[in-house]
């Protein structure tokens, strides 16, 4: 049987819930994912605990997908319980190194390629692992066990297997039941929703990273996947079939936007993408909405750096980006 799912509130209008994923242990209960810390993502997961007959404290382990703060941020109310942190390592490393510095190397980045000053401002003030950054220094204080692909931990009675999937975050995983033939798959994978792949470091390639996790999955072939957001996953090979193709188009198109311009910076191409989104100007976009924007444009940039299909350059103390034909 899979793990009871128990869908939080999340204060992300486009997202609007995340799930947990709870196993009946010995000792007590295990979750896949946390949520993220509000009051009424709290209120959430105690009455739903609470319909399966535990507390809080009854919360031995937390499983999580990645760090992102969606996931995570809650499980810092869990620490005083002596709960166990269950992540991989390269995610692990984030929350220890500190996720500003995570967030703010993006920035820094966005700043060469044209974002102006009072853009960045805006995205530092409201970026949600930032405005909940005292939830990460608690999580800190917590006992961090952590992974690497391939090993298995005993959940529920059953084995499930660490995969790590790269791309979304780092360290980002999915768990697979093989007995199931079924993974939780965190933000890897979802239903009708793109996960977004930002460009923290300039030498490292994480659309890359990602397009590979998704080969893996589809290598994989698991028969349901039970996601971080929104309902399960009937056909993931196909998804992940179709998050391949999205991609591709994506990178298509802005080697159109970069070839139609001559030389652009990625803040101009990130202006120019056709997002799926209900603004319709870029000066309509929360500051979090253009971070997310500049770190997919970075991220599919580098990618097709990485294949030899653009270049950049430095004129005028910016980053520009032009089209190898």
């Amino acid at each position: 049987m899979p793990g009871v799912r128990i869908p939080l509130w999340l204060p992300i209008r486009s997202l609007g819930s995340i799930n947990v994923y709870v196993f009946e242990e010995d000792d007590g209960i295990t979750l896949i994912d946390a949520g993220m810390l509000s009051g009424r993502s709290i209120l959430d997961l105690v009455w739903g605990l609470k319909n399966l007959g535990y507390t809080l404290c009854n919360i031995k382990r937390v499983i999580l997908t990645h760090f992102h703060v969606d996931h995570s941020s809650l499980a810092s109310i869990l620490v005083p319980c002596g709960t166990e942190i269950i992540m991989s390592k390269q995610d692990a490393s984030v929350i220890t190194e500190e996720v500003r510095n995570f967030i703010e190397a993006a920035t820094n980045l966005f700043k060469n390629h044209g974002v102006p000053d009072h853009e960045i401002e805006a995205m530092l003030k409201n970026h949600p692992a930032l405005r909940l950054e005292y939830a990460y220094s608690r999580l800190k204080e917590a006992t961090i066990s952590t992974v690497e692909d391939g090993d298995k931990i005993q959940v529920g009675g059953k084995e499930l297997e660490i995969v790590l999937t790269p791309g979304h975050t780092p360290g980002s995983m999915v768990l697979l039941d093989r007995e199931e033939n079924a993974i939780y798959s965190g933000d890897t994978i979802l239903p009708g929703i793109t996960p977004h792949i930002t460009l923290h470091d300039p030498h490292s390639d994480p659309l890359g990273d990602y397009l590979n996790s998704l080969k893996k999955i589809i290598k994989l072939s698991p028969s349901k996947a039970y996601p971080g957001h929104r309902n399960p996953i009937d056909d993931p090979v196909k998804r992940a079939k179709e998050l391949l193709k999205h991609h591709d188009e994506r990178l298509n198109e802005i080697v159109d936007i970069i070839k139609r311009a001559g030389q652009i910076t990625a803040y101009e191409i990130a202006k120019k993408v056709r997002w799926r989104t209900r603004y319709n100007d870029w000066s309509e976009y929360p500051p979090q909405e253009k971070f997310f924007a500049m770190g997919e444009t970075l991220a599919h940039l580098r990618r097709l750096e990485v294949e030899g299909r653009v270049e950049k350059f430095e004129a005028n103390g910016l980053v520009y980006w032009r089209a190898n034909y």
